[in-house]
C-alpha cells in the first residue's frame, strides 16, 4: 500500500473530512507537516476539501525560525494555497509557571482557532504520526498519569468547538521521510529536537 493509500485509508476509517470542507493544516515546515500538507494537496480533488495553511513563527531559533517560515510560505506559493502567518516572541510572551513546550502549543492553537472562526473553516489539520503516539503515551505514563497514559492521540478531537484531524497518525515517521525523499522534498529540521531540555525529546 503506498503512503497516499495509507493516508485516505485513515480519512476514510475515521470519516475525518466531508466534501466541501475548508481545512486549515497547520505547517511548520518539518517533515510531519510537510509531508501531510503535499499528500493532502494531492487528494483534494478526490475528497472535495479546500484547503489552507497556517504558519506561526515561534522566534525561538533566530535564522532557522526564518528559514521555516520562508519554506513554508514557498511550499504553499507553489502548491497554489493560501497561506496565512502570525509571528510571535514565545519566550518574551510566556507566562510563569508554563513550560516553553505547553505555552507554545497554546498559542499556536489559538491562532488555528482564530483563523477557524474568521474564514469559517470545518477542520484543523495537524501532523502527528505513529512514533508520536508511542512517544505521548510513554510520557504520559513516565508524569504519572495512570489509565489517562495509556490512551493514544486522537485522530480526530473536539477542541473549544472545532474539528482538530489527524491524517499521518497511522503511518510511522520512516514512512513520511521516505515519501519525502520519493518526492525529492527536503523539510526544515529544527535544531531542538535533539534539546533534551524538552522532555519529549528525553523521550
Amino acid at each position: 500500500m503506498s503512503f497516499k493509500q495509507k493516508v485516505l485509508k485513515t480519512i476514510d476509517k475515521f470519516n475525518l473530512f466531508q466534501k466541501g470542507d475548508k481545512v486549515l493544516v497547520g505547517v511548520s515546515g518539518g517533515p510531519d507537516s510537510t509531508a501531510l500538507i503535499l499528500v493532502s494537496a494531492s487528494l483534494k480533488k478526490e475528497l472535495g476539501i479546500n484547503l489552507r495553511i497556517a504558519h506561526i513563527n515561534h522566534k525561538l531559533r533566530s535564522s532557522e525560525s526564518e528559514r521555516d517560515m520562508h519554506f513554508s510560505q514557498n511550499l504553499a506559493k507553489r502548491l497554489g494555497i493560501p497561506f496565512y502567518l502570525q509571528s510571535v516572541n514565545i519566550r518574551r510572551l510566556r507566562n510563569k509557571g508554563a513550560s516553553l513546550e505547553e505555552f507554545a502549543r497554546k498559542v499556536r492553537q489559538d491562532f488555528f482557532i482564530t483563523l477557524a472562526k474568521k474564514y469559517q473553516i470545518q477542520k484543523i489539520a495537524l501532523g502527528h504520526n505513529q512514533d508520536d503516539q508511542a512517544e505521548t503515551v510513554l510520557m504520559r505514563i513516565m508524569r504519572g498519569s495512570g489509565v489517562y497514559g495509556l490512551q493514544a492521540i486522537a485522530a480526530k478531537r473536539k477542541i473549544r468547538d472545532f474539528t482538530f484531524v489527524r491524517p499521518l497518525i497511522e503511518v510511522s515517521r520512516q514512512e513520511i521521510n521516505t515519501y519525502l525523499k520519493r518526492l525529492k522534498i527536503t523539510p526544515c529540521i529544527d535544531s531542538t529536537n535533539s534539546d533534551t531540555v524538552f522532555f519529549r525529546n528525553k523521550i
